[in-house]
């Protein structure tokens, strides 16, 4: 990846759940800012309890500061969370290593992170 091509600014925020007297609370940590590119590979529009929603899929590919698989990604005004665990591959031009991540915005079942 050449960074030129991490053309748009997006924050990471790392979420940890903590638990107290039986209910669990997601925390959010201190929003990192960095460049990446955020490409949109699938969208769609459905019905769900008699109200429009739009469910967008996007790829983020920047450089890999070890994230874990429990975080939030600001997008302009949008708030994205993985939908697939995050891929690292080693970097292609340079030895850096980086990682794509493919998140959508938070819509009911389709919310919850698969880790297999």
């Amino acid at each position: 990846m050449r960074a030129g091509e991490l053309n748009t600014v997006i924050q990471i925020i790392t979420l940890t759940e903590t638990e107290s007297d039986g209910d669990i609370t997601q925390v959010e940590g201190t929003p990192e800012t960095i460049r990446a590119r955020v490409t949109q590979v699938d969208g769609s529009r459905y019905l769900k309890e008699d109200e429009l929603v739009d469910r967008v899929v996007y790829r983020i590919e920047c450089w890999d500061n070890d994230y874990s698989n429990n975080i939030k990604i600001i997008y302009g005004d949008l708030a994205l969370y993985p939908i697939r665990p995050i891929t690292r591959n080693r970097g292609k031009g340079s030895m850096l290593p980086e990682i794509t991540i493919l998140v959508a915005t938070k819509v009911g079942a389709f919310a919850s992170l698969t880790t297999e």
